[in-house]
């Protein structure tokens, strides 16, 4: 495959990581703020971050 295709692949990927994970984030924080906390909200966000540091850390590798 071509490094500039994969590239932009990555670049995709990242964004709709970060956009989810940001979500995520503010699904996590709201239910914090109203006095529900719950695990399943915290453990999603923890795949989320993970998933998008390795998308960011195999974008970096593409170079």
């Amino acid at each position: 495959m071509n490094r500039a295709r994969r590239r932009q692949q990555l670049e995709m990927l990242i964004g709709l990581l970060g956009f989810f994970t940001v979500v995520v984030f503010v699904a996590a924080a709201a239910g914090i703020v109203r006095g529900n906390p719950g695990v399943t909200p915290s453990l999603v966000l923890l795949g989320c971050a993970a998933a998008l540091a390795l998308a960011v850390r195999a974008w970096r590798r593409a170079r």
